[in-house]
């Protein structure tokens, strides 16, 4: 009778922490020194390795068990990716060492589940959930709040990042909630536009286009219709806007008060948690918007990232997407947030926030 079985190993020079807890809920994790070997029998020498990778803990809704089923239908193998099945019929040709190997399954589930317990245990996925929550609850207010109101939602492409006082507009994209173009014009900034990975607009694409002062009049005057304008990072869009305007004397009544992001929106709903280690604080990541489109809608973004009119069109898709969550989802009263906010690999941070919390 064979002996063999599968043993996982675990050579982590320390315990799992709460900042490795955030990274593995949004990201996944690899981590060092964890593995699986096909052993023939104790003391002798493994058939085959292989290392394990953590998914996203979020995608699995922290449930460990199937977190596990995951892990164990990913074995890295070198190059190859094998399920636990494969990964057995890899390691022996012989049947009753595979025979084995698959009797052990189950006690590798056993301290698999320990491992991932010590992920799904901690308080920071409380933060996480509570975060959650919280966006849903916003995005069920929005969505009543929004009807009968007039949302555009906007664009911007331009020579340099806005906070760059050289930095010219050189398209402008306008769409309503329907993705009906409203408004698509290539500017002239009036000097060669330099390469930039942010756009794929050249000087050619717009030597024939109006000046910002000629196409302004248009620009203003849809924004300033609209009852709320939605972007996706309101603030590098408003402060193209305001900043242009006073460079070059135009008329300037936005207000952003009226101003709706739906980069903040996707923050709260799948922004990654991350902890500033020379701050001491939690704070989440703001993604990309093709990142939020893709795992919200669950599909390719579509078109050109670097298009104005595209973007606009992909903000309002998904920004439907994230009302549509809100609106079916359970949350009914947005909760206080967690007192445990505070959550510190720091002694010295735990007991402020021990001390903060009885006051």
């Amino acid at each position: 009778m064979s002996q063999a079985q599968l043993i996982f190993i675990d050579k982590r020079n320390q315990p799992i922490k709460e900042y490795i807890v955030a990274v593995a809920a949004s990201d996944g994790l690899n981590i060092k020194g964890i593995q699986v070997i096909a052993s023939p029998a104790k003391g002798e020498k493994a058939l085959l390795t292989a290392t394990l990778k953590i998914p996203p803990l979020e995608a699995f809704q922290f449930n460990t068990p199937a977190i596990i089923k995951d892990m164990l239908a990913n074995l890295v193998v070198g190059a190859e990716t094998l399920s636990v099945e494969a990964f057995i019929e890899k390691a022996s040709e012989d049947e009753a060492v595979r025979k084995s190997l698959t009797q052990s399954i189950k006690k590798l589930k056993t301290k698999l589940t320990d491992l991932i317990s010590e992920f799904t245990d901690s308080e920071v996925l409380n933060l996480i959930r509570e975060r959650r929550n919280d966006a849903l609850f916003k995005l069920k207010e929005h969505d009543q709040a929004l009807k009968g109101k007039k949302v555009v939602c906007i664009d911007i492409e331009a020579t340099d990042i806005c906070t760059k006082e050289s930095a010219d507009i050189i398209q402008v994209s306008v769409c309503d909630l329907e993705g009906n173009n409203l408004l698509n014009q290539l500017i002239n900034p009036g000097y060669d536009i330099p390469e930039n990975e942010k756009h794929n607009i050249c000087t050619e694409m717009v030597k024939d286009a109006p000046f910002l002062t000629e196409a302004w009049p248009q620009i203003h005057a849809v924004l300033a219709e609209a009852d709320i304008v939605l972007a996706y990072s309101t603030e590098s869009d408003f402060a193209y806007l305001q900043k242009s305007a006073e460079k070059k004397l135009l008329e300037f009544d936005l207000d952003y008060n009226n101003w709706l992001d739906a980069a903040e929106l996707s923050k709260d709903l799948i922004g990654a948690l991350r902890w500033q280690s020379e701050k001491m604080y939690w704070f989440y990541k703001t993604p990309k918007l093709t990142d939020a489109y893709e795992k919200i809608l669950g599909k390719p973004f579509p078109g050109d990232a670097h298009d104005a009119l595209a973007d606009a069109r992909a903000t309002v898709e998904l920004f439907l997407a994230m009302l549509e969550k809100g609106r079916k989802s359970q949350v009914a009263v947005k909760k206080a947030p967690v007192a445990k906010e505070t959550i510190s690999n720091n002694p010295f941070a735990q007991a402020f926030a021990a001390a903060k919390r009885k006051k």
